[in-house]
């Protein structure tokens, strides 16, 4: 049997260019429509600044999609709760980050939306959290 386990996601708007989270490096970052309850595109950093990810050419492909729906969005970017004696691992967060891809289908993204691949984590649970969570769904679950 698998052990469950529940990562919390805090998740925060990030406008501001003083705003210290624009310089996370190990962070899940979302761009929202401004007023209604949707996420264009969910990416992680990972080694990389969040601001870095902002700039147009880091993801052109993305920002395209974009501005074809909407002239208008907002980051918002989340803090990782993790169970005690776990560590923010590059593969951890590529298994979030797919999971919340898959279950939500962004239309900005291409990866992890048909399959989530070798990004699986059974027993894994993401409750996302905070004011700037768009979404009236929270919880998602790794399913085996």
């Amino acid at each position: 049997m698998t052990e469950e386990f529940t990562i919390k996601l805090q998740w925060f708007d990030c406008g501001a260019d003083e705003d210290p989270r624009w310089r996370y490096n190990r962070a899940l970052y979302a761009y929202i429509a401004p007023l209604k309850a949707a996420i264009y595109y969910l990416g992680k950093c990972y080694g990389t600044t969040v601001r870095q990810r902002w700039n147009y050419d880091a993801k052109s492909d993305v920002w395209d999609c974009i501005n074809e729906r909407t002239k208008s969005h907002r980051p918002i970017i989340a803090e990782f709760e993790l169970p005690t004696g776990m560590n923010l691992s590059k593969k951890l967060v590529d298994d979030i980050e797919c999971l919340l891809i898959f279950r939500l289908q962004p239309p900005c993204n291409l990866q992890c939306k048909s399959s989530r691949g070798k990004y699986r984590r059974h027993g894994m649970k993401v409750v996302c959290v905070g004011k700037a969570w768009p979404l009236s769904e929270r919880t998602f679950k790794d399913k085996d």
